[in-house]
Formats: C-alpha cells, structure tokens, sequence
C-alpha cells in the first residue's frame, strides 16, 4: 500500500481534512484530466503536445527521452549523433541510432519479476536455475522445477512505484545501486537510511511523468491548485521543472506549501526553491480574507482587496491612531484601482508614522494616551518638519513636507467622519483641537516644470523609432507610436484589446481603451488615419501569429513569452525598459538653434503624454475640449499638463493689441505699440468676456457679464470690442448661423410666425461676415514674417482662454497634430 492509500484511508475513518477538501473542492477536472492526473498512484502522466505543460520527445524514433536540444534530440541521442559524424537524416535511419530496448517480464509464464539478462530475458532466480539445469531453453520452461516467482513489492523509497528485484534489498534496481553508492562513498544522506527513502525522488519512466508520492495529502492538494493557477495564467511549466520542484518539497519535508521559507533561507539561485515560492503565491491568494487581514495588528497583504503588494503599519507605535489609520484604509480600498493604489494609501500611512514618530519624541507618555494629546503636539509636529526642510534633510523635502501635511489633514478629518473619535472609538477623547488647519499646510508652487518635449525633439525622436523596432520588436515600436499618437497612459497602452480600433457614424476611426487609474471603461478617442492604420497593421500580425484565438480574447500587444494563446498582454516594464536603453543609445538631440543639447533623461514615456496635451493645447483646441480627449475630472487637472506662461501671453496680448476692432470692423488702437501695466490692468477692470471678444458697458461688467439685455448678439453693440485672436469663433459663428437659416427654412412642421422668430437675422449674418472681412483684409496687408507673429500670438491667447461661454457652435473636429513620420 502506498503513501497516498494510506492517506485515503485514513481519511475516510478520521473524516477529512478540511484544509485538503478545500483545494480539492476548487480543483477542476477538465484541468487533471488534460494534466493526466491519476489519483491512486498520486501521479501526472503529461503527454506531449500539451501548449503549456508541454514535453517534446527526441525525434529519434528509437528513443522516448525529451529532446532538450535545438537538434530536437535527447542528450544521450545528441552525443551519439556527434560520434557518429554522420547527417541528421542519416544518423536517424544507421544503427547509431538504436538504443536499448527497455526491460521487461520474466519470459517463464506467470513471472512478475523483470528479466535480469536481454540475451536470456529471465529474471535472476530463473537464469540462476536455468544455468544449473543446463537443458534447452523449450525443455526448460516445461522442467517441474521451473514454476514462476512471486513478486517481492513496490521500491522502499516512498516516491517509486517500482518493484523490487533482489530479496537482498528493500529497494529496486536504480534505488539499490544509489543507496549502495552513497554507503560506499559516505555521503551525510547514508546516516539516515528511514529519511533518506522518505525524501529520495523516484526513478522515472517516462519524460512526462511527475511523482507525487512522498508529499503529504495537503501538499498534493496544494500543488495541484497552484499548478491549475499558473497554467489559467498561461505560464508555461514543464515537465521537467515541476519535477524538479516536487522533489526539493520532497526532501524539505514540508507540510504545506505555505511553509516554503522565502529567499534568504533557500537560496537564489536555487531554481526549484524559486519555482516552490511562485507556486506558494498562489496557495497565499487562495487563501486570502479581508475580514482576516484586517484583524493582523501591522501589515496587511493587499492583495485580499485585488490590489498589489503590502500595507506595512509599523511605523504608527500608538495603538490609538495605528486603529483609526486602520479604519480609513478599510474604507479606502475598495474606492481605489489601478497599479499604484497600495502606494498611494502607503504614502498616507507614512505620514501618520511620521506624526507618530513626533509624538514619541515630544511627548513623556509617547502619546500613547489619546485623551492628552492637543494642538501643541500637531505644532511640534510642524515645527520638527520645518526644521528638517531648514537642514536640508535628505529624507524630508518641501515638497515631501507639504505632501505630508496635506495627506495627515484628510487621514485626520476623515477617520472622524467615519466616527473614529466617537464613544468606543480608537480616537476617543482626542481633542478637536488635534487636526491640521489648511492655514497649516504651505501652499505648494503651483508652477510646474514642463515635462512636454519640445516640437524639434520629437521630430528627432520619431526619426529614432526604426532603430527601436531593430533593437527590441515591432510590438515596442507600435507601442511607442500610440503613446505618441493618443497621448494615454503608458500602462493603457499596453493593455488595449485587439479590437479596439471602431468607427463613429461619419466614418471616421475612434480608439476604444480602458482609464485604468479611474477604472473607466470602454472609452472612446478619436485618431487621425495614419495612428489607424499602425492599428491595423499591428492586428493582421497579432492575427496571423494567433489565428485559432477568439479576437475578442487576443491583445493588441500581446506578450513575446510565456503566451501560447495572444492573450496576454505586453508587460509595461517590458516596454519601458526597451524605451530606456533606445533613448541611450540615441545621438544628440540638438535645439532650435543646433547647438543646444536637449537632456535625454527627460524623455520618458509620461512625456508623450504631456506632449500630446501641448500640441492640442497650441492647435487651439478649447481647455473643455482637452479635458475630454485626456479623460481629466478636472479642468484644473487639464492645465497642468500644457503650459502658457505669464511672459509668453503678455507678449502675444500686446502683438495683437494692434489688431482690435469694433463691432463695424473698424481698427482701434491702430497707433498702439505696446500696452503699459497701467492698460492692462484698466482693460481688465473695464471689461468682460463675452462671445467673440469682450464688453465695456459698465452695468455688464460688474455683474460679471450676465446682464446684458441682448446677450449672445454682441455684433449689434457699440460696447462690443474684439480682436484677431477671435477670427476662428467669429468663422465658426458665422457657420453656425448659415447653417441654422438653412434649416429653419427647410422646416415645413413649423408655423411661419415661429420659423421667423427663430430664423437668424440677416443684419447679424451681414454684421458677422464684414466684420470678419475686414479682420482677414487686415492680416493680409501684413508681410510673411509678421503674419506668422499674429498667428502664434493667436495661438498662445486661444491656449490660456481656459472659460468657455456657452455659445452654440457646430462640433469642431480634433485637429490632426500626429507629429511628421520620417
């Protein structure tokens, strides 16, 4: 009886085992039957061809070995072939070949025993006999005396199902010649001759075999799950590997999996060990419970939420504040998605440890007592960051201390919104006085540093992209282009679908992707036709290299390894560490001027992003607009991805303070050069935006533009002023109101009297039209070199009109800014 019926057996009459029968419960059949599980020799028998648990015999046919070698030869076959000198095709059909026929039964009928001699084909005690006889071999099988052996049992070692041959030894053949080797050279397995058969890995029979035998029944159970996991990941596990794997667990005589130390105890370089901790994983998040989790006094695996990594709350020494900390991070998790929310709750756990670090430092109670702390512990806090920004302490920074006080001031406000500082709360009896006032936090420097590239680089960067498709793949380059291209996220780049390219009504091509930092799906962007036909082309390949995978189960950038089916997608440290080592090797990147050397290091993939929100943002599309194509909540999220500084506007204001005009089309200010503060600031005062310009009738301006009588007809005051830098709205308008009279007259459902109040005015259409004439006859009177000055002022004025009016106007497409191709 072996290890595993004894198991069996004892289960059935102590009960099961409950840890057992939960993996067993979760272990799907269809997975062991194409794993070849055999559940009474606790055994996998994989056969070869399977895409993922796959073995490949030698193509020698005389051989059942695996070919491990790029010749699809065994090792044994491999030096055989070599002595022989002889072409493949030759080697496989010349006696060179040949190997060996495998052992099998005692020829005298009824014998268990396997033949000790290929020449006799008899087993020991029967060639013995058969040599004393000395009679013909027909004669011998039919001698009285010859009647055929019992057998002598299965292999001593706990993991081989083979039989004994000799009544000498417990062990079978292979096992008995190593036992004897070890004996004789006395190696430290020979001093424990019972532990040495309980470990000892079994001799194998076939490539595809996998003992289990030896491993307790949680183990087993446990290897399984683990294994299943990995494979519905579609991780590629051989044979071979796993073997290895089960016989390290084998000799470490572990119970369970979860048992398996980590790295420090097992060695680096030890692969089976290696390979027992990624199996160990998947035991660890079969195994995970929130409700579990939160009860652990310190760190919290993540990962019972579906996120990654650990909460570590080691830092916050009182119980107090370490419980309301706590109770906000329970009621976080589940709000948050993407890669990077363990990180950013960790960033306010940290700062409550560094609150926690400072009422141990300042306080004779260590602020254990929650009842004493008050506002002179939240202002020695204050004092000990201040002091060490003022050292210059390299692990406190301005932007570190203002990041930490903001965070602690929403940790401390909501844990007592959530009832933290209630009766039977962690808090209670802290006093209110204990938060931080926003008068408290510093104001941060909102002026950010420009992270676009520069036009003239990222025409010397896409000139580079043919080096990164030589250097890496196609799938990296195409990876690149769409974040060129789209301006998303690095990490939504790589996990777009393959069916991501669609089409609106007009015909025109959208890009389908996920926001995964605000888990948002099935978003639409519309692309240029060049980004469409990189999609494209990139589907045909993904398509020919899969074409057995259901395209709605294929990635658009699929993974180079470890991905028989195309599912899975591109890992994003794939692609960035192929963009970094591209950008290394890339020559100088030279300025405007030809002289300048652009610093490289801040060409990184968030860039394109910025990047793509800069060219918009030139191109004039409307702050509203931009917020849409980026996928920003916020407008104020939106302006801190393009810049328009103070300087640049001021200077383009003034380039088109010449071209003001009134509502008639006549030029004002036509002998200005340039604006004094004094004016800007008047102007400012003593006028509101309105549509297509601005308004200077007093009543209007101090109500903030929302008391005009006549509102949305600017063109028929005389308080109404604009200037070239509206010459684009005033088009659009114009569109708009050649287009609405169409239509109005078209309409044969309405009254006449209805159609006449809604029909637009010719005196406006007129207005309009001359007004927009005398603006372009204006432009034109210009030279090149001064037309190209009003329309970059044009430009910079349009980008920081961030308030949009609310006036109707025909749907402006998103202008194709795709930077040039080489």
């Amino acid at each position: 009886m072996n290890a595993f019926a004894e198991a069996r057996d004892k289960r059935s009459a102590d009960g099961a085992d409950p840890e057992v029968e939960r993996f067993r419960a979760r272990l799907d059949p269809q997975f062991l039957v194409e794993a070849g599980w055999d559940e009474d020799s606790l055994t996998l028998t994989i056969q070869p061809g399977h895409p993922l648990l796959a073995w490949t015999p030698c193509i020698n046919p005389a051989c059942s070995a695996e070919a491990i070698l790029t010749s699809g030869l065994c090792n044994h076959c491999q030096g055989r072939w070599n002595k022989s000198k002889l072409p493949l095709e030759d080697f496989l059909g010349s006696s060179a070949a040949e190997k060996k026929k495998p052992r099998q039964r005692c020829s005298v009928q009824g014998c268990t025993r396997m033949w000790a001699s290929s020449v006799s084909k008899l087993c020991g005690p029967h060639r013995s006999r058969f040599r004393k006889l000395n009679l013909p071999m027909e004669e011998f099988f039919a001698h009285p005396q010859v009647k055929p052996m019992p057998p002598l049992g299965n292999c001593d070692v706990v993991s081989c199902s083979r039989e004994r041959e000799l009544t000498t030894s417990p062990y079978c053949q292979a096992h008995t010649t190593k036992w004897k080797r070890l004996v004789r050279d006395g190696e430290p397995e020979a001093s424990d001759q019972a532990r040495w058969a309980r470990t000892e890995a079994p001799a194998l029979v076939t490539p595809g075999e996998v003992p289990l035998l030896g491993l307790s029944p949680l183990m087993v159970v446990e290897v399984l799950f683990a294994l299943q996991e990995r494979i519905g990941q579609e991780v590629k596990v051989s044979p071979q590997k796993l073997r290895s794997t089960v016989n390290w667990l084998r000799r470490e005589e572990l119970r369970s999996l979860m048992e398996v130390p980590e790295g420090e105890r097992t060695g680096k370089k030890n692969t089976a060990a290696i390979h027992a901790r990624l199996l160990r994983d998947h035991v660890v998040r079969a195994l995970l419970d929130p409700e579990v989790e939160r009860r652990k006094p310190d760190i919290w695996d993540a990962r019972a939420w579906g996120h990654r990594g650990v909460l570590n709350f080691t830092g916050i020494s009182q119980k107090w504040l370490r419980e309301a900390v706590m109770m906000w991070i329970v009621e976080e998790l589940p709000r948050h998605y993407g890669k990077s929310a363990t990180r950013f709750l960790q960033a306010h756990i940290s700062s409550a440890a560094r609150l926690s670090r400072s009422l141990r430092a300042f306080r004779e109670d260590r602020g254990e007592i929650p009842s004493a702390v008050a506002r002179a512990d939240i202002e020695n806090f204050l004092g000990r960051l201040t002091f060490q920004v003022a050292q210059s302490d390299d692990e406190m920074t301005e932007n570190l201390r203002h990041n930490t006080l903001r965070m602690l001031r929403k940790l401390l406000n909501r844990t007592r919104a959530l009832g933290a500082s209630r009766p039977g709360g962690p808090m209670a009896g802290v006093s209110e006085d204990f938060t931080l006032r926003e008068s408290d936090i510093p104001k941060g420097d909102k002026r950010r540093k420009p992270r676009d590239l520069p036009p003239v680089i990222m025409r010397q960067v896409c000139v580079q992209l043919d080096r990164l498709e030589k250097m890496a793949s196609r799938q990296v380059r195409v990876a690149i282009d769409l974040m060129i291209d789209t301006g998303r996220r690095p990490d939504e780049i790589c996990h777009l679908d393959w069916d991501c390219l669609v089409t609106d009504s007009k015909g025109k091509y959208e890009l389908i992707w996920t926001n995964l930092k605000c888990n948002r799906l099935g978003i639409r962007l519309p692309i240029a036709q060049a980004t469409a036909d990189v999609i494209r082309d990139q589907q045909q390949r993904v398509r020919q290299r899969f074409p057995d995978t259901p395209l709605s189960e294929l990635a658009l950038l699929p993974a180079a390894i470890r991905n028989p089916r195309g599912t899975r997608k591109i890992a994003l440290s794939t692609v960035g560490d192929w963009h970094a080592e591209w950008v290394d090797e890339m020559p100088p990147l030279l300025m405007d001027d030809g002289k300048t050397e652009f610093d490289r290091s801040k060409i990184v993939m968030y860039a394109y992003r910025h990047s793509f929100a800069q060219r918009h943002a030139d191109a004039g599309v409307p702050i509203d607009q931009l917020r849409k194509l980026m996928d920003h909540d916020l407008l104020e999220s939106t302006r801190r991805y393009y810049r328009v500084t103070e300087e640049r506007t001021r200077k383009a204001v003034d380039t088109v303070a010449r071209f003001h005009f009134d509502r008639h089309g006549n030029r004002i200010w036509r002998e200005a050069r340039q604006l004094m503060d004094s004016e800007h600031v008047r102007r400012g005062l003593e006028s509101v935006p309105v549509p297509f310009g601005g308004c200077e009738e007093p009543s209007n301006v101090q109500a903030g533009g929302g008391e005009c009588p006549i509102r949305f007809r600017c063109v028929g005051c005389d308080h109404f002023n604009t200037d070239v830098s509206y010459l684009p709205d005033l088009e659009r308008h114009l569109s708009d109101l050649l287009q609405t009279r169409e239509r109005i007259a078209a309409l044969t459902t309405a009254d006449e009297w209805a159609k006449a109040e809604a029909m637009p005015s010719e005196h406006e259409i007129r207005r309009v039209r001359r007004l927009i004439a005398n603006v372009k006859e204006t432009l034109a009177d210009l030279d090149a070199d001064e037309q190209d000055q009003v329309q970059e002022a044009m430009v910079t004025i349009r980008k920081s009109r961030a308030v949009m009016l609310g006036m109707p106007r025909v749907g402006q497409p998103v202008p194709d800014v795709r930077p040039e191709r080489p």
